[in-house]
């Protein structure tokens, strides 16, 4: 038996609000007003903003526009302006603030709707939760950071040991002309001058592979960065 036109509808319906059910955000369509106003929302607006979805239709409790951080607001008007004079879908990062004061990240991702004549009658999109994203890159680049002011601090000593064993070369050097000076009563000191010189070639090495190291470091941690 065929389902009339109404129970077709009603499942349809039932099945579009099972699906945005599902989703860590919610679908919208508002006007392009200065308050974002909304006329369809439909997913978990209330999880996502504190505000039950018929507080935010048609600004009935709270206009969209005013949920968004002062400090992004202009960055999403910028986006979207721009995206539609592009003809193409923006996808924003932003913060809001929640009914109870809280502080949310999200992401839009939207697009213009115009009507058969090419009038723009509508902004319709996506806005979903990325807050354990955001808090997964901060995490990042605090490693990041940890990480670049350690190879920091070991560049900083590596070109300390390089500065002393130059000076310690140059110190094996003159102890092996003042052993060649002396004769024969300066063997053991010759001896001694040659194996500074070994340790203080063998140690630079060393050092310098260091440095080398934590300059790639330093390059591949900036460039993540």
């Amino acid at each position: 038996m065929k389902g009339t036109p109404n129970s077709d509808a009603a499942e349809d319906a039932s099945v579009y609000d099972s699906m945005t059910g599902r989703m860590n955000g919610f679908l919208y369509r508002c006007r392009n007003d200065a308050n974002y106003t909304m006329v369809v929302m439909s997913g978990r607006v209330k999880e996502i903003t504190g505000y039950a979805l018929q507080d935010l239709l048609n600004n009935r409790r709270a206009a969209y526009a005013n949920l968004i951080h002062p400090d992004d607001a202009e960055k999403v008007d910028n986006g979207i302006e721009k995206s539609i004079q592009a003809g193409r879908n923006w996808n924003i990062d932003y913060r809001i603030k929640t009914a109870n004061g809280d502080e949310r990240w999200v992401n839009e991702h939207g697009g213009a709707v115009h009507d058969d004549d090419g009038n723009l009658i509508f902004l319709e999109g996506v806005v979903v939760d990325i807050g354990g994203r955001k808090e997964e890159e901060a995490l990042r680049t605090e490693n990041l950071q940890q990480v670049a002011s350690v190879s920091g601090n070991i560049i900083a000593e590596t070109q300390k040991i390089l500065h002393m064993l130059k000076s310690l070369r140059l110190l094996s050097l003159n102890a092996s002309i003042e052993a060649a000076r002396a004769g024969e009563a300066g063997r053991g000191f010759a001896v001694v001058a040659e194996h500074v010189k070994e340790l203080a070639e063998s140690t630079g090495k060393s050092a310098e592979y260091i440095n080398e190291l934590s300059n790639e470091l330093e390059k591949r941690l900036g460039a993540k960065t």
